[in-house]
Parts: structure tokens; C-alpha cells; sequence
């Protein structure tokens, strides 16, 4: 009898792009999100991830995971972007999601994609230090789903935080104020970092196309004080 699941060895180009909003008001205020360096892919078959490695351009990233059938004979294709925060008050970062529908469920689902938040560091001189050191990232989502997913009871790849976990505007990040000093120039040694980390496992799919378009945006948050 033929296994059901081999029949479909095929699937085409994921494609993610990620990228930051950048309001007025915001800016006026000292939030601001850019690049927080290169962005990097392992394990792709075909695959590629560009962006810009300067702390000074805005965000904007897009991933093509490749091919991810078992022709892709790499345990797992890892996307990490380095993301670049800055603010002079407690904030928070959330992200909102677009993305193309695949009809048939054998097909890759939002959930097939792992998405986790991961290394908060600083990132130069006029970073903020804070005595409590108390940045938060909300559940499920600090983890790095390359090194924590799990089969689920169908025998399809499951993570501790996916896709499907973004939902309307959804708050990933919070803390007190990053960025010491009062100017709301952007500079390269005045801000935090944190990863997002994006993963599929190769496995058998239904051929298909997927995309979606994340969106960051960072603004007024709890009363986190530093």
C-alpha cells in the first residue's frame, strides 16, 4: 500500500517578509524599530533571506524558505533576524500578521512555521541598562522553536509558538525605556536586540504556494521603570 504521506514530495517557495511600521507620533515620542543586523538562513535548499545588516535602515526582510519537502535532506531551515529596538519611556513590541491561505490542509499551514523570540541584548554605549533587567517576552513565544518542536499525533512537525499564534495585533515584548538620553535620531549604538527566529522542518507537503507579511511595531507599553 502506499504511504499516503510520500505522494506529495514537492512543495514551492514560503515566502515571509518582515517589516517594521514607523508612525509619526511614535517617533516623536522615541520608539523606533530598524534592522538589528544581517539576517541569516541555515539548512535551505534554494532558499535565501535578505536585509540590511545596519542598525541605521529600517526593517525590512524577506524569506524564501526554498524547497522544504524531504528533497531537503537538512533536519530544519533556521531564519533568525536581528530586530533593533529603541525607546526613552517603558515599552512594548507587538506583531500583526497577512499571509496567503493554502485551501488543502496537507498543504503548508501557518502552524508548519515556527516563530519564536529569542537574546535580548544591547546593543552599544547608549543602550539602557536597567537595574532589574526586566524585558519580557510574552508566552508562548520565548523560545527557539529549531531546537523545541515535537511530532504531533498525525505525525506532522509541531512548535512551541507558530504563526497561527499571531492573532490581530499581538504583543510579543515589553520592558522600561532602552535608549538613554533624550534624542529621537537614530543611532547605531542606542539600542537593544532581539531575534526572531523563524524554523520549518522539511517534511512531506502538498505542493503549494504560502506567503505572509509580518509587521512590528513598537510603542507606549506598561510602566516597566528602569
Amino acid at each position: 500500500m502506499t504511504n499516503p504521506r510520500s505522494i506529495f514530495p514537492v512543495i514551492f517557495s514560503c515566502l515571509l517578509l518582515l517589516a517594521a511600521a514607523r508612525g509619526a507620533s511614535a517617533q516623536s515620542q522615541g520608539f523606533d524599530i530598524s534592522s538589528g543586523g544581517q539576517p541569516t538562513i541555515t539548512g535551505a535548499l534554494g532558499g535565501s533571506v535578505s536585509g540590511s545588516s545596519s542598525a541605521l535602515n529600517d526593517l525590512v526582510v524577506t524569506i524564501n524558505f526554498g524547497e522544504v519537502s524531504p528533497a531537503n535532506a537538512s533536519g530544519v531551515v533556521k531564519v533568525v533576524v536581528p530586530i533593533a529596538v529603541r525607546s526613552r519611556q517603558p515599552y512594548m513590541v507587538t506583531v500583526s500578521r497577512t499571509n496567503s491561505t493554502n485551501v488543502d490542509p496537507r498543504a503548508i499551514q501557518l502552524t508548519d512555521i515556527g516563530f519564536g523570540v529569542s537574546n535580548m541584548r544591547p546593543l552599544g554605549i547608549k543602550a539602557q541598562i536597567c537595574n532589574n533587567n526586566s524585558h519580557l517576552i510574552y508566552t508562548p513565544f520565548g523560545n527557539d522553536p529549531s531546537t523545541s518542536f515535537t511530532l504531533n499525533a498525525s505525525g506532522r512537525v509541531a512548535y512551541p509558538s507558530n504563526l497561527s499564534d499571531i492573532s490581530g495585533t499581538t504583543t510579543i515584548l515589553s520592558g522600561p525605556k532602552l535608549t538613554q538620553g533624550t534624542s529621537t535620531s537614530r543611532r547605531d549604538d542606542d539600542a537593544w536586540v532581539f531575534d526572531a527566529v523563524l524554523v520549518i522542518v522539511p517534511q512531506y507537503f502538498a505542493p503549494g504556494n504560502a506567503s505572509a507579511t509580518l509587521t512590528f511595531n513598537i510603542s507606549s507599553g506598561p510602566n516597566v521603570q528602569c
